[in-house]
């Protein structure tokens, strides 16, 4: 994969660390590109909540998992995730959400 959808990536997981309310972006490698996860500690306001939005819009598909308290030992957990393409970057059509 290329230096420059590398250095996207990359970006992405910098902007969802800063913003996420501390937690760490995960970044793996995936078939056409990259996935950025960041297990989200809840963001204090609504600036900080966009903020994370900015950020998974970045990618060229983005989501969110969200597993409720009683899953969980009274803990709810929340994940947002976003991905670069290498096809994405070739098709005019531009990003997808997912």
């Amino acid at each position: 994969m290329n230096d420059a959808l590398r250095q996207r990536a990359w970006e992405i997981a910098e902007q969802l660390s800063r913003v996420g309310g501390g937690g760490e972006a995960r970044l793996t490698a995936i078939a056409d590109g990259y996935r950025i996860e960041l297990a989200v500690i809840r963001p204090d306001g609504p600036d900080d909540q966009q903020a994370v939005l900015r950020a998974l819009a970045l990618g060229d598909r983005w989501g969110h998992k969200y597993s409720p308290p009683a899953r969980n030992n009274g803990t709810a957990r929340e994940t947002v995730w976003s991905e670069v393409h290498a096809r994405a970057a070739r098709d005019p059509a531009g990003p997808v959400s997912g």
